[in-house]
Formats: structure tokens, C-alpha cells, sequence
């Protein structure tokens, strides 16, 4: 398991969270947001969409599985992205 924490530097809409959905199912690990309110599976795009993630969230992103240091790679990336 790959743990890290992250402060979001922007905004996410409706259409990034559907992309990052998209792109984190061609992972084989368990993708996992964790925030203080909610536990988020990012491969439900549902989920993603039921918590908007905001400028200035602190957020812990958690991967499982045979890929997960690669998942984790691509979702501090996104995250990170400015």
C-alpha cells in the first residue's frame, strides 16, 4: 500500500474529475481519495462527482494493488498539476 498527502493548488471541475475517473480504471490498483468527510474510490466516477475537490483541500491519496506505485505516480501528478 502507497500513502501520500496532498494540498490541492486548483479547482476541479465536473469534466476533470470524469477524466481522472476514465484514466484511473486502467489501473489495476484500488485508487482511493481519503478527505476529512468522505472516503472517495476515484474509479467511481459517481463518487468523485458527490465531493467536488477544491483549492486549498488537503487530501490523502491512498493506492493498492499491483500497479499502485505507478497509480500513485499518475494521481499526484493530476493532482499536483497547475
Amino acid at each position: 500500500m502507497r500513502v501520500h498527502d496532498i494540498t490541492l493548488t486548483r479547482d476541479f471541475s465536473s469534466d476533470d474529475l470524469k477524466c481522472i475517473s476514465m484514466k484511473a480504471g486502467s489501473y489495476l490498483s484500488e485508487i482511493i481519495l481519503l478527505k476529512p468527510d468522505a472516503v472517495i474510490d476515484v474509479k467511481s466516477l459517481l463518487g468523485m462527482m458527490l465531493y467536488p475537490l477544491k483549492k486549498g483541500f488537503v487530501i490523502t491519496i491512498r493506492t493498492k494493488g499491483k500497479d499502485e506505485e505507478e497509480a500513485l505516480d499518475f494521481m499526484c501528478e493530476i493532482m499536483d498539476s497547475r
